[in-house]
């Protein structure tokens, strides 16, 4: 996967994910959690680039379980992060609701999907 090609798929996917994010932030329970909802939107975006460019580069390596240990790692640190993330927002925000988690969920779904899908088309690589 080339880099244009992978960034023109992160711009469809964020402006689809923007679109599902702005229209479900409208909705009264969730008005109060537009900032942390944007801030993750964000911060998926820069950790599907740099799992982007760790795998491209692991990818071409002649030791394929570099690849692996790439995809892993990512994966059990975004998973790890997330959960910290929400813990830390709940105990700081300390929210109403349990609602603020939908708009987080959406755009963690929408990304690991996309991981996968340019992580499975990176492993197909030739070192």
């Amino acid at each position: 996967m080339s880099r244009n090609s992978f960034f023109t798929q992160l711009a469809v996917i964020s402006a689809l994910v923007a679109a599902g994010l702005w229209y479900l932030l409208r909705l009264p329970e969730l008005i109060p959690y537009k900032a942390f909802s944007w801030g993750c939107f964000a911060l998926f975006i820069m950790l599907a680039s740099g799992m982007y460019f760790a795998g491209h580069q692991a990818a071409r390596s002649t030791n394929k379980n570099d690849f692996t240990t790439v995809a892993m790692g990512f994966s059990g640190g975004k998973i790890f992060l997330s959960a910290i993330i929400i813990l830390i927002f709940k105990e700081l925000a300390q929210p109403e609701t349990k609602f603020f988690i939908l708009p987080f969920f959406g755009c963690y779904l929408a990304y690991t999907i996309f991981e996968v899908y340019f992580m499975m088309r990176l492993g197909r690589m030739k070192p």
